[in-house]
């Protein structure tokens, strides 16, 4: 079985993350959106996946080229979903598509596996309960069949909305090939297989999550923590102080370094190499690799690669890009911070959005 997994496009309301990154690369729970599903896809049996590539493909070839069931397919027009998979030329077997984007559980896509085999329709999708169903594609569902895909309708009359997760046949190729010229997304073939009687649906068990915009960036982390992380895991390779303090449950990864006097509460994930000084309180947060954490506190926070904290930094309800530097005394809320940020002494940061590269200067903003 084989898989296709659409990430060519720029997300422009994941700025500013989106301008040095694809989303599939951006960290959650300190591993790439696409790394959590690559793993997942595995271990329901997928044995080649299709990473359908443009935004910053060179990132994604760089990541990838030395693991044998990953291939990076370039797409030449980024014009639908549609298209992204049709890139990958007519595959002769079954196959999960699943967008870059999402975060979906093991037992999510084993069940969808399960209920694909035991239906043997054209398509099997995940559908979820959503608040804001006008967002989706809300489905209309009978006898355990989807009979019709309502695209962000304005007064939808139920609630269950499609993931774009799903399990294909061969024959979507057949169906993409009947579609008019105006339609480029695959749910625009999805639907053409529900009004065939050919679609089935399985529900979302422990947890989606669609990554659109950085609020659910921040959003995908903390489902995934609070998911996978169950009990206190420390590598052999991590040195934790006896006089750390760990409330809740953490994944320390190896050659990390708990220095006296940290403090971990909640759900808490440091990445490998990163060291984090002492008197440090991390709460409900992710750390990925090779920071330098002498903060005093960060909160229901996601931080990148190889950031620096000084010491009397507070970091709360904020993502941080990758290779910024925060500076003595600076307090940051509810904000966006770019790669490769200078943030200097002494600032105060509240509900801003940072390009890549900005730096400030006594409270100042330079971009």
């Amino acid at each position: 079985m084989k898989a296709v997994i659409p990430c060519a496009l720029k997300e422009e309301q994941l700025f500013p993350f989106s301008e040095t990154l694809p989303t599939g690369l951006m960290p959650v729970m300190g591993k790439p959106i696409i790394e959590h599903l690559i793993t997942s896809l595995r271990s329901v049996g997928v044995e080649e996946i299709l990473l359908i590539a443009n935004h910053k493909e060179d990132l994604l070839r760089e990541r990838f080229e030395d693991e044998r069931d990953v291939q990076v397919v370039h797409q030449e027009e980024v014009d639908g979903t549609g298209s992204a998979v049709q890139a990958v030329g007519g595959l002769e077997e079954d196959f999960f598509v699943v967008n870059g984007d999402v975060i979906v559980s093991e037992r999510d896509l084993e069940n969808l596996k399960n209920k694909f085999e035991a239906t043997n329709p054209k398509v099997s999708m995940l559908a979820a309960g959503e608040e804001k169903p006008e967002k989706f594609g809300v489905l209309s569902i009978t006898n355990d069949e989807v009979t019709s895909i309502d695209e962000k309708p304005e007064e939808p009359d139920n609630s269950l909305v499609n993931t774009g997760i799903y399990l294909f046949k061969p024959e979507l190729f057949e169906v993409l090939d009947r579609l008019d010229e105006e339609e480029t997304s695959l749910v625009d073939a999805v639907k053409k297989m529900a009004d065939e009687e050919e679609a089935t649906f399985e529900l979302i068990e422990d947890y989606w999550v669609d990554i659109g915009e950085p609020r659910t960036l921040k959003k995908a982390d903390a489902v995934k923590r609070e998911f996978e992380i169950n009990e206190t895991e420390i590598a052999e390779t991590a040195k934790v102080h006896e006089n750390v303090e760990i409330i809740g449950n953490a994944i320390i990864e190896g050659d990390v370094e708990l220095k006296p006097g940290t403090v971990i509460e909640g759900d808490v994930y440091v990445g490998e190499g990163t060291s984090v000084e002492p008197n440090t309180r991390l709460k409900n947060s992710s750390i990925s690799k090779g920071s330098i954490i002498d903060a005093e506190s960060v909160k229901n926070s996601l931080v990148f690669e190889d950031n620096i904290f000084d010491p009397c930094v507070c970091i709360e309800n904020s993502i941080i890009g990758e290779e910024s530097e925060v500076r003595s005394g600076t307090v940051i809320r509810g904000s966006f911070i770019g790669a490769r940020s200078f943030v200097d002494m002494n600032n105060s940061v509240r509900g801003v959005k940072f390009v890549p590269d900005a730096r400030t200067d006594i409270s100042e903003i330079s971009k």
